[in-house]
């Protein structure tokens, strides 16, 4: 279960985060060369991914590694985080795009991890997959499991900015201590774009903030979202049914005393929280849960969040969400937004709302909507968030 360990002082924590940042922060703890693909095996193996839409044809051979790295929890103590990267085999030496990109929901438990989705056969959203299409262009790609996700005594910080934006940037770290350490000579350096679909946007705009604090040294190109979840306070009204995973989450992170879930879920649904969230992945997170508020949390809580007053009425649960919306602490980061406007997790005037405030903050975002799209808008946007990389690269 995730930590539920008392909160670490403030001046304390942050010098052990200093410590640790300098020290070991992206450090390898071990490397697998899983093997290396040919164009047209990964052309064959997008071939689902891409369905109805055209789909790219890749351009590089991919060697495909496995890579655990070291990361910080909450805590203070040292997380160990899985991710796949995938190295395009180039002809010439240049500066190469690296796509650092966060997956959607996919739940709680370590069998839920993203990296699993591919080898069990289960299609959460064929991450790999999408990864492996934009390494096949010529980005260097990178695909991490997030924090907490296969460790026997924890679950995924589900939502948590803290812990995704150190899941990102630390994933940077590893892969630039990789390319140096299997001496890849046709890599002279890397622009860097963090990007993620509905969580994973979450996580990216989450890794945008906290850059300059924990990760100053690493210069971020660009961020890309696709139908990013940023606002929780939205993603409660609008595609309720992952508000069990973020209250359990803060619960075992923040203490009951301030964060519990019984406050505003029903009876049905708060008694029973932890058995069924540790009972299913995120098909079974959707088909049990509401996807609207009505249903799953209490009249006072759903009039809180229609009318904005849960500051007012839940001023400790409002404070936890708070902290963890994320995208407006970052500036001047070029930044992409595909939108769709059949999107029923995060609404279109939301994510309208959101790039003004971005706009407000500085942030050059470029706000790309497609009218018929849904939710994951990676493939009908996969050609102009090429072009936009290789524009941000260069």
């Amino acid at each position: 279960m995730t930590s539920r360990k008392p909160i670490i002082t403030v001046l304390f924590f942050l010098s052990i985060t200093v410590l640790f940042c300098e020290e070991q922060a992206g450090r390898i703890l071990s490397i697998e060369l899983e093997q290396t693909l040919l164009p047209q095996e990964i052309d064959d193996i997008n071939e689902d991914l891409f369905k109805g839409y055209k789909a790219p044809e890749a351009k590089y051979s991919v060697a495909v590694y496995w890579v655990n790295f070291e990361s910080l929890y909450p805590d203070g103590e040292t997380a160990i985080i899985t991710s796949q990267i995938f190295i395009p085999i180039y002809n010439d030496k240049d500066l190469r795009s690296m796509y650092v990109f966060g997956a959607g929901s996919t739940g709680l438990r370590d069998s839920c991890r993203p990296s699993r989705e591919h080898i069990m056969g289960i299609r959460w959203g064929l991450y790999r997959s999408h990864v492996l299409a934009h390494a096949g262009q010529g980005s260097i790609g990178v695909l991490p499991d997030y924090m907490g996700f296969g460790d026997p005594d924890r679950l995924q910080y589900y939502m948590v900015a803290q812990c995704e934006a150190r899941v990102m940037l630390d994933a940077i770290r590893a892969t630039k201590n990789l390319i140096k350490s299997e001496g890849f000579a046709t890599i002279s350096d890397t622009a860097h774009f963090v990007s993620g679909f509905s969580q994973g946007g979450h996580a990216a705009f989450a890794a945008a903030d906290l850059q300059r604090e924990y990760a100053p040294e690493i210069a971020l190109s660009g961020i890309i979202g696709y139908g990013p979840t940023t606002d929780i306070f939205s993603l409660f009204r609008e595609y309720s049914d992952v508000a069990p995973m973020i209250l359990f989450t803060y619960e075992n992170l923040y203490g009951s005393k301030d964060f519990a879930p019984s406050l505003v879920l029903l009876d049905k649904y708060a008694t029973t929280l932890e058995k069924d969230l540790m009972r299913m992945c995120i098909g079974g997170i959707q088909s049990y849960y509401p996807k609207v508020p009505e249903g799953l949390f209490k009249e006072e809580f759903i009039e809180a969040l229609q009318n904005n007053t849960v500051e007012l009425h839940y001023p400790r649960i409002y404070q936890y969400i708070q902290k963890n919306s994320t995208g407006l602490k970052y500036h001047e980061i070029p930044t992409v937004i595909y939108q769709g406007g059949n999107d029923i997790v995060v609404y279109p005037e939301t994510q309208r709302e959101f790039v003004s405030k971005l706009t407000a903050n500085e942030v050059p975002v470029d706000f790309v909507f497609f009218k018929d799209a849904r939710h994951d808008t990676r493939q009908i946007s996969f050609t102009q968030s090429r072009d936009w990389i290789n524009q941000h690269t260069n």
